[in-house]
């Protein structure tokens, strides 16, 4: 969380008004101020301010070196794997982005310095929501059209909108990568930026370099080859209510333009989502053949042509140290021996290995449960296995967690917990898969508790809402990447678990948006509360309930403390005049609904003894 993001959010009229992101220059003074109004930044030494900059000035920085977005009421800055890295206040930003807060040292490369603050932003009149609509160019492969009209969208193969090709297409699918590309939305104008994809992103036939590219309707876009090529649409709409009514009316109109074609509504992502996760190094199998290869390094083998035996030996003896001459005549001397070793290796591999052939048996014939124990029971013997440590956390994975998507499908969240714990139990000597069963817990409780209290848009209720909205957000940032590599890999085992995920990171984007604002503001009224309780002077935090209730439409419980406050003071003045019967009376008949005012009552009978002069409480 922001600090001043609550700040400035609270500051403001309306709840959905936001901030600009202020870098002030710590060295190198003539960059100048930069002030951050849009989503997303990209911070390279080609990309602007910094490449009207002096050459020598951001030598150190990459073309594609770090991006700083806001999420909610957080901003964040995330390293794409620059040359010479980002740093917060020392610290190295790595594998997950970084949340920024005011008064942080961000350095790019160990040479740019900047100090950052936070600024409301300046009224602007509501930009056009664009619809951005891919229509296959090719109609004989089966593709669907793609509406997209929430954004940042991700192109991705683990998506959804890609993934459902996989069966027919696996090979075209696989040259997607999993961050290939996204789209996002900046004033009235739509971008496409490649996010270092292994096979490119092509605009017009042209592959994108180091920065994102506005998109023109009618433009040609291909992702990682020549089939998932699309034709480019926009459509625009103006008004308070443009992104709603766009959303609406478009997939209306496009639906009923033709039934018979199949039309996919490519769902919002977050910049969370894209720069959390570090791409990973191209297999073989995900790189397009027909793509534009590295010319080969110049050269040819003059190494004398010999059997395959003997190069072998020859290049074993050198990677062990010796010579590389092997006089064949003697191998085949001590030959018969050696065969007779091997042999010998060879008998004790196979019934060594007999329990992981019987575990690989198990995983092939889909009996994840018995796969699951089996594992268990390995590892409880050989816990540094790296081998069944993977098999084991395949198999719980496959076992449970289809039942427990069901549960929390059905809402059914004590059966939910139930089935964690039995993960829990098979994942006590697999440190693999333990991290993936605590993940899966947390999302269970945060569907639990949204759910629980009536959905992401229910009332935030005081003394009740606090602590849990601060510990489920907390617990996402103190990690995000890892989370977002371990629901990946759980989505990879769990198709069906993806689903959950996503409603999830939902939940808890609107969570970390209320703690910022709504929980923030129940603490200043709890630190109301005690001020009042200690002084004895309610005045000021009669008109901050009131206050509060109009700026924040979503606080429930401030009724009952004015009701409390009330109670309370009635009594507090019975108290103070030494009425002690009429103190007993009334605190006889209340009902204090806030902790605090029910924690001092005792206080106040303890007051009407002591004939209103006691220390139990303060005197007026």
């Amino acid at each position: 969380m922001v600090p001043d993001a609550a700040s400035i959010a609270e500051s403001q009229t309306s709840l959905d008004r936001t901030f600009d992101i202020v870098l002030r220059p710590i060295s190198h003074a003539e960059l100048g101020e930069i002030r951050i109004d849009k989503d997303l930044f990209a911070v390279g030494r080609t990309q602007p301010p910094f490449a009207e900059a002096k050459p020598d000035v951001v030598v150190d920085v990459s073309r594609r070196h770090a991006r700083i977005f806001r999420e909610g009421a957080a901003a964040y800055v995330a390293d794409l794997g620059s040359k010479n890295g980002t740093a917060v206040n020392g610290i190295e930003v790595t594998q997950k982005p970084h949340v920024l807060k005011d008064g942080d040292e961000l350095s790019f490369g160990g040479a740019l310095a900047f100090r950052v603050s936070f600024a409301p932003r300046t009224v602007r009149a509501p930009a056009r929501a664009i619809v951005v609509t891919l229509t296959p160019v090719r109609d004989d492969l089966g593709l669907q059209q793609i509406v997209v009209t929430s954004f940042p969208f991700l192109v991705s193969k683990a998506d959804e909108t890609f993934s459902q090709y996989h069966d027919a297409y696996p090979h075209q699918v696989n040259y997607l990568s999993r961050r290939h590309a996204h789209i996002y939305a900046e004033d009235d104008a739509m971008y496409v930026e490649d996010l270092g994809s292994t096979n490119g992103t092509f605009l017009d036939g042209q592959r994108l370099d180091d920065h994102a590219v506005k998109l023109e309707d009618g433009q040609r876009i291909a992702f990682g080859g020549e089939h998932f090529v699309y034709r480019v649409g926009l459509e625009s709409t103006s008004g308070s209510d443009a992104t709603v009514t766009a959303t609406r009316e478009r997939r209306a109109s496009v639906l009923a333009e033709d039934a018979d074609r199949t039309t996919f509504i490519g769902s919002a992502h977050s910049f969370l989502d894209i720069f959390c996760t570090p791409p990973a190094p191209a297999q073989e199998d995900e790189i397009n053949p027909d793509a534009p290869q590295p010319a080969p390094e110049p050269g040819h083998d003059t190494r004398r042509r010999r059997g395959k035996i003997e190069v072998f030996l020859s290049e074993l003896s050198e990677a062990l140290g010796g010579s590389g001459k092997i006089n064949m005549r003697a191998f085949v001397r001590w030959g018969g021996g050696g065969i007779a070793v091997i042999v010998a290796l060879v008998a004790l591999t196979y019934f060594q290995g007999a329990p992981q052939r019987d575990m690989r048996a198990l995983l092939t014939s889909g009996q994840f449960e018995s796969a699951a124990h089996m594992a268990d029971q390995y590892l409880a013997r050989h816990p540094n296995d790296s081998t069944w440590r993977a098999m084991g956390t395949e198999a719980l994975i496959k076992a449970d967690v289809p039942d427990w998507v069901a549960a929390i499908n059905a809402r059914a969240f004590d059966r939910a917990r139930a089935i964690v714990e039995d993960m829990r139990t098979l994942a006590r000597h697999n440190p693999d898969a333990a991290p993936l069963v605590e993940n899966i817990d947390w999302i269970g409780a945060l569907q639990s508790f949204v759910q629980g209290r009536g959905g992401s848009q229910a009332p935030i209720r005081l003394y009740h809402d606090e602590a849990p909205i601060h510990a489920l957000t907390s617990r996402w940032n103190d990690d995000p990447g890892e989370h977002q590599r371990a629901f990946d890999r759980i989505s990879a085992y769990v198709p069906a678990f993806a689903a959950v995920y996503a409603d999830s990171l939902s939940h808890l984007r609107k969570l970390q948006s209320d703690d910022s604002v709504y929980v923030a503001a129940l603490e200043r009224i709890q630190q109301a509360i005690d001020s009042a309780l200690a002084t004895d002077r309610f005045d000021a935090l009669t008109a901050m309930l009131s206050d509060y209730a109009q700026r924040y439409p979503r606080l429930a419980g401030l009724d009952a403390v004015r009701a409390d406050v009330d109670q309370y003071e009635q009594i507090d003045s019975e108290a103070h005049a030494g009425h002690v019967q009429a103190v007993h009376d009334r605190l006889a008949a209340a009902h204090f609904v806030t902790p605090p005012f029910a924690a001092h009552a005792d206080a106040l009978e303890k007051l009407a003894l002591a004939g209103g002069h006691g220390e139990s409480a303060p005197a007026h």
